[in-house]
């Protein structure tokens, strides 16, 4: 049992219906506020609302994000596109930077911003150099372009 509470799937699972039991809890409250009548009121109700709302919705947006990241992953498994972890490891566990970095040079050369396989490569690479920012816009593209393109062969 504690092993499966070790996953983050679960602990994002467990999130997500606590966000999802507060949106609930704010609508009824803002129920309870609109029924006094007041515009002062009401317009917290509004907010009231609207904060745990964007809330779930970036929750949901980062949940979609992950599955597609997975989904992309296992296609490209599948078709042997995955470059392999061989680049040379600091104590940490880290890439070297420098490996990494002549890496993402020789990916980016080859990199074409409307293949999504090139632009899960590029992000990859991205993250292997330690621009994490960089990294997510790039997966975001792919999947993007992902959702738009039929599957690998």
């Amino acid at each position: 049992m504690l092993a499966r509470l070790k996953s983050p799937k679960i602990w994002v699972a467990i999130f997500t219906l606590i966000c999802v039991l507060y949106f609930v809890f704010a609508i009824d409250r803002a129920r309870l506020l609109i029924q006094e009548g007041n515009p002062v009121l009401t317009l917290f109700a509004v907010a009231v609302v609207i904060v745990p709302g964007l809330g779930l919705y970036l929750i949901f947006r980062e949940i979609r994000f992950g599955f597609a990241m997975q989904k992309m992953g296992r296609e490209l498994a599948q078709s042997g596109l995955l470059p392999t972890d061989d680049l040379p490891k600091e104590e940490s566990g880290r890439s070297v930077l420098a490996a990494a970095d002549a890496r993402f040079e020789s990916i980016a050369e080859s990199h074409d911003p409307s293949d999504w396989v090139k632009c899960y490569l590029l992000a990859l690479a991205y993250d292997e150099s330690r621009d994490r920012k960089a990294a997510r816009a790039s997966m975001r593209e792919a999947a993007r372009l992902f959702r738009s393109t039929p599957p690998v062969k």
